[in-house]
């Protein structure tokens, strides 16, 4: 027996649809690894989003580590692997934990090209590449329209930082493209206190005021939301560039009135469809229990007041095929890995499933 942990931003801090998923596709995709006589097991615990709850959580994983309860495994069982964080400044700080016990980490999100450090982070692994590619491509993307002037909005935050100095680095070595300003947004942005109204009241003041062609939001999805909703309601309609934290969030792209922001240019990533994962969230309304889709749908009014069919098709509509996808490759990287470890084939491993943390990677 094998026991796989992941950090995920779940479902006890919000009730998002996207965070529902997220932690279907990836029970789904441990599921779906067949290997003789293994039973791969997982613990998810919720990070929200927030770093001190991630190492809290982490810490606790490594303590319990041996709990012959964690993944119902003997008491010799020790993690393995790590799947997670989302947000780039949550995976840091999990990266430089667990990498003291020579953890593998496999984050399916974080684009910070400041994890490409391989002497601070040896364990981290990623199924997304760094920002240092999506900056060139805005950058990129701002020369090919022959825009002269840019804002740039980041966050306090790793993610939001790298991403705003690559950029700003880049342009400055570009004399066609002038940065008429960045600005940094609060670490407590995402909540509305009087800070935050006043914070934002002046970011849009200034870019009402500025000749900027494109404003760059290089920030989480979160943040982006609150711009572009007070831009909405302010009447502010510019051209806007999406960074992929935000660029393909369902949230944004449903919120009313969201052409008289202006337009929408951003960046993905390739999506590829889950293979059967479809299928699988629909036939969770064929009777079988299934303990978090009945605690979501108890909490989320969302697909609740339809028919079975129409809950089915409508929960199915919100599988973002991009994040899904990149969440299933971080787990079929670990099967892949175990199998060779283990040398592994249809009928039978090799190798005992005894071995160190280390040797996953």
């Amino acid at each position: 027996m094998i026991c796989e942990f992941n950090l995920s931003s779940v479902h006890f801090c919000s009730y998002d649809v996207q965070m529902f998923l997220r932690s279907q596709v990836m029970i789904y995709a441990i599921r779906e690894i067949k290997l003789p006589n293994i039973t791969i097991g997982y613990d998810i615990y919720d990070t929200c989003g927030d770093v001190s709850l991630a190492v809290r959580a982490t810490l606790e994983l490594l303590n319990n580590q041996s709990d012959p309860q964690s993944c119902l495994l003997p008491s010799e069982a020790q993690m393995k692997v790590v799947i997670g964080e989302r947000y780039s400044e949550v995976s840091i700080a999990v990266a430089r934990i667990v990498a003291l016990s020579s953890v593998a980490q496999i984050s399916y999100a974080s684009t910070s090209k400041f994890l490409s450090d391989r002497f601070k982070f040896p364990t981290f692994l990623r199924t997304v590449p760094s920002d240092k590619y999506q900056t060139r491509g805005i950058v990129e993307l701002v020369k090919t329209f022959l825009w002269q002037t840019v804002i740039i909005v980041g966050s306090d935050d790793e993610y939001g930082l790298f991403g705003s100095d690559s950029l700003e680095d880049t342009f400055s070595q570009d004399t066609n493209i002038c940065v008429e300003f960045v600005q940094i947004l609060s670490a407590d942005f995402m909540t509305n206190n009087s800070q935050t109204q006043t914070e934002l009241t002046e970011l849009l003041e200034k870019i009402k005021n500025s000749s900027a062609e494109a404003i760059i939001l290089f920030t989480k999805d979160t943040n982006a939301e609150i711009i572009l909703e007070a831009a909405i309601r302010h009447k502010v309609n510019r051209t806007w560039i999406a960074s992929d934290a935000w660029s393909s969030s369902p949230k944004i792209s449903a919120m009313p009135d969201i052409k008289l922001a202006g337009e929408v240019f951003g960046f993905i990533f390739k999506q590829k469809e889950v293979p059967g994962f479809k299928d699988h969230v629909m036939s969770m309304f064929n009777g079988t229990e299934n303990a978090l889709l009945k605690d979501y749908l108890t909490q989320n009014p969302l697909c609740s007041n339809q028919s079975v069919e129409g809950r089915k098709k409508c929960l199915a509509s919100y599988i973002d095929q991009d994040e899904s996808y990149r969440i299933y490759l971080a787990v079929q990287v670990i099967g892949e890995g175990l199998r060779r470890l283990l040398k592994c084939d249809t009928h039978q491993c090799e190798h005992s499933s005894k071995f160190t943390a280390s040797e996953v990677q």
